[in-house]
C-alpha cells in the first residue's frame, strides 16, 4: 500500500501546472501544410498555369436590349410656283446651304425648275444669284412663256437660259432633280428625273390660264387634273422628310383679278381647282412653307424682293428640319 500523498503547497502548485500543460496539449492538433498553388501535393514541385484547373463560375445572363432602330432622315425640297414669286427659290436654297441642311433630293414644278437646275448646274450659289438678277422680261418672252399680244405655245428657251448651263442632262448635276412637269395643256404630270433638262423645263414653266390660253371646251380633264405641287413623287421615291415650298399665292391672286371674259369660269374652275391640289399636298409634308409677295406675277422689279424673301423663309425652314429630325 502507498501511503496517502500528503498535499503540500509545492504539491498543489504542480499537479496545476501539469493539468494546465495536459489541457492545452490535448486541444492543440499539429498544422498540416497545403501545398501551394504552384506546387504539387506529393513532390513539392513546380506546376506550370497553364496546368492549373481554375473553376469558373457561370455569370448571369444578362438580355442586351434591343438596338435602336432610328430611321435615317432622308430629305426632299418640293417646290411649285408660278410668276417672280418663284424667284424666292434662290434665296431658299443659299439659306439652307449656308444652314449646312443636306437636301437629298429636288422635286420641282414650274417657274422655280429653273433655279433649281441653276443650282444644280453652276458652279456656286452666288452664281445662281448672279444668273437670276440678270433675267429679264425680255428671256421669258423669248421663250413664249407669255406674251403681251396674245397667248402662245412655247417653242423655245431665251438666250440667256439656253447658255447658262454647260450640261445637258438632268442626272449631270450635284443634286438629284426630279422635274413634274404638272402644268402642262393635257394635265398628266410628266416625270423627268433624266435626259435633255430644256424640254421638261419648257413645259413646267408654261402655266395655263397666265401664259397660256384655257381650254374651249368645259369638258376637257386638263383643269381638273392639275397640281402646283408633287409631294407624292418625293414619298414614291421613299423620302421621309418633305419639305413643301409654293409659291402661287400671287399667281392665284392674278387669277381673281382677270378680265370677266369668256374665259373667266375656266379661270375660276382653274383656281379653285389649283387651291385643293396643292391643300391635298401640303398636308403630305412634314414642313411647309410659302412665299407671296403681293406683287403681280410678271412684275420683274420684285425678283431681288422674292430672292430676299426666299432666304429669309429658308431661316425658318432649317429651324423646323432639325427640331424634327434631332
Amino acid at each position: 500500500m502507498m501511503s496517502a500523498m500528503i498535499l503540500t503547497p509545492r504539491r498543489i502548485r504542480f499537479l496545476l501546472l501539469s493539468g494546465i500543460f495536459l489541457v492545452s496539449a490535448c486541444g492543440h492538433r499539429p498544422h498540416r501544410v497545403e501545398p501551394g498553388p504552384w506546387e504539387s501535393a506529393q513532390n513539392k514541385t513546380p506546376v506550370h498555369p497553364e496546368e492549373l484547373i481554375i473553376p469558373s463560375y457561370p455569370k448571369p445572363t444578362e438580355t442586351p436590349p434591343p438596338p435602336r432602330v432610328e430611321e435615317v432622315p432622308r430629305v426632299a425640297l418640293v417646290l411649285g410656283g408660278a410668276g417672280v414669286a418663284s424667284f424666292a427659290t434662290v434665296g431658299l436654297l443659299k439659306k439652307l446651304q449656308e444652314e449646312k441642311i443636306k437636301i437629298d433630293l429636288i422635286v420641282t414644278t414650274g417657274w422655280p425648275t429653273l433655279f433649281v437646275l441653276g443650282k444644280a448646274f453652276l458652279p456656286s450659289i452666288h452664281e445662281l444669284e448672279w444668273f437670276a438678277t440678270r433675267l429679264t422680261e425680255k428671256d421669258f418672252y423669248k421663250a413664249s412663256i407669255f406674251d403681251e399680244r396674245d397667248y402662245a405655245s412655247h417653242e423655245k428657251l431665251g438666250k440667256l437660259i439656253e447658255g447658262a448651263f454647260k450640261q445637258r442632262e438632268i442626272q449631270d448635276g450635284k443634286i438629284p432633280i426630279v422635274i413634274s412637269a404638272a402644268n402642262t395643256e393635257f394635265g398628266e404630270a410628266e416625270i423627268f428625273d433624266r435626259g435633255d433638262w430644256r424640254e421638261p423645263l419648257l413645259k413646267t414653266m408654261s402655266v395655263p390660264g397666265l401664259f397660256r390660253p384655257y381650254p374651249a371646251d368645259a369638258d376637257r380633264q386638263s383643269i381638273s387634273s392639275l397640281q402646283g405641287l408633287d409631294v407624292d413623287e418625293a414619298h414614291r421615291r421613299g423620302l421621309n422628310v418633305v419639305v413643301a415650298v409654293y409659291m402661287y399665292d400671287d399667281y392665284l391672286r392674278s387669277l381673281s383679278e382677270g378680265e370677266k371674259n369668256a374665259d373667266a369660269l375656266f379661270r375660276r374652275l382653274y383656281q379653285a381647282q389649283l387651291r385643293k391640289s396643292l391643300g391635298n399636298q401640303l398636308k403630305l409634308a412634314q414642313v411647309r412653307a410659302s412665299i407671296e409677295l403681293f406683287k403681280a406675277p410678271n412684275d420683274f422689279n420684285a425678283k431681288r424682293t422674292a430672292i430676299l424673301a426666299g432666304y429669309r423663309e429658308g431661316e425658318r425652314v432649317a429651324r423646323s428640319l432639325r427640331a424634327l429630325v434631332h
